[in-house]
């Protein structure tokens, strides 16, 4: 009997392989499918003894948004990472088109597929699109590309800035384009919504039972400036912040009843021939619960042809209200090896430090990474 990812991985595999990359129909309509996939196993070599939630600890999260943990106790494991997905696009005309993804991953109903982004494009001009419908919420320099493992030389980016319980939003779009003198420019403005229930984040990590997460009031903004080999890019976003419970028989128990919050960010990056460095500095603040996190990554590496070595640190840590602070140091050291332009192979070792002491939670770690990466 199949597993279901390895039944997801044979069904998405051969819807790619019956449909062209680039395709036209008779009626003039143009199509393109594209694809990618990641099979990541991981084992914990070593960690802090004890128990968080559901895991026996030593443990390592290394997914936030679906809850991706590792246990020493369950050696090597493939099933928290692994994942495939296929994006498709229909060219109505040179200006109008839809774009559809969807995406089978682990602990997301049991790798039911499911469609992760599902907009309208309407090109206005050479540098001005506007587009509607689901699209992920780009707050960290890899948002788009954070499951398109050969985007990026880790084998996953830092967890400790990667994640949170909402991770798109239903809404529209102005996305900007241009050059301005030596500078490329990117630009993005978005509002929207999201409803999350029974998010994973909330309900696994912290509260234990079904909780819902509702991000409304959307408004926010990037402006990347690239130069050369340097990048720069400034994300602003404001929104309201609704976290409940949903009760058999009772009032919905409401844990934040829509508070003011603003996630800002500021990432520069930098790629030589040889010599690449990639940083982020991220700030989430609550205005009435007075909750603020503070998080950053900053890597540097180096390039010898097809081979790729990197070194990084990353933290997080939250303001302590009087009870402590939840916090997290970590370090890595990763190494890619590009097959061809679609196919990269990767190794990655973590050393992590638990630093909270507002509670017991997962504890310190060491682990082993692998993965075979793809695009297509």
């Amino acid at each position: 009997m199949r597993s279901p990812l390895v039944s997801s991985l044979v069904a998405l595999g051969a819807a790619l392989a019956l449909a062209p990359a680039t395709a036209q129909d008779g009626s003039g309509l143009r199509y393109q499918l594209s694809g990618f996939a990641n099979f990541t196993v991981a084992k914990v070599l070593s960690g802090s003894n004890q128990s968080y939630m559901q895991w026996t600890c030593p443990c390592a999260i290394q997914n936030w948004e679906y809850v991706g943990v590792y246990e020493k106790s369950k050696g090597w494991q493939a099933d928290q990472e692994s994942l495939v997905g296929v994006q498709g696009t229909v060219h109505l005309s040179d200006s109008v088109s839809a774009t559809a993804q969807v995406l089978s991953r682990p602990n997301n109903f049991n790798y039911r597929p499911t469609i992760d982004w599902a907009y309208a494009s309407w090109s206005v001009s050479d540098h001005w699109t506007l587009q509607a419908g689901r699209k992920r919420i780009p707050l960290y320099y890899y948002s788009d590309f954070l499951y398109i493992g050969t985007a990026y030389p880790w084998v996953r980016p830092p967890a400790d800035v990667y994640g949170w319980p909402i991770y798109a939003y239903d809404g529209v779009n102005a996305a900007y384009t241009g050059q301005w003198g030596g500078i490329t420019v990117d630009a993005n403005l978005w509002a929207g919504r999201f409803d999350r229930r029974d998010a994973p984040y909330d309900t696994k990590i912290y509260y234990g039972t079904p909780t819902n997460e509702k991000w409304e009031s959307i408004a926010g903004g990037y402006l990347t400036l690239t130069q050369g080999e340097w990048s720069t890019r400034l994300m602003l976003m404001r929104f309201k912040d609704t976290i409940w419970q949903t009760q058999a028989g009772a009032p919905d128990k409401i844990i934040t009843p829509g508070y003011s919050t603003v996630i800002g960010g500021l990432s520069a990056n930098y790629d030589g021939s040889h010599w690449l460095l990639r940083t982020e500095l991220n700030r989430f603040k609550q205005s009435v619960s007075k909750f603020q996190y503070d998080y950053y990554l900053a890597g540097l590496g180096y390039k010898w042809g097809e081979l790729t070595g990197i070194g990084t640190v990353s933290r997080y840590v939250t303001r302590d209200l009087g009870a402590g602070f939840e916090g997290r140091l970590s370090y890595s050291l990763a190494v890619r090896y590009d097959l061809n332009k679609n196919w990269a192979l990767k190794a990655q070792y973590d050393w992590s430090k638990d630093k909270t002491t507002a509670y017991t939670f997962f504890g310190d770690h060491r682990m082993l990474s692998f993965s075979a990466q793809t695009s297509f």
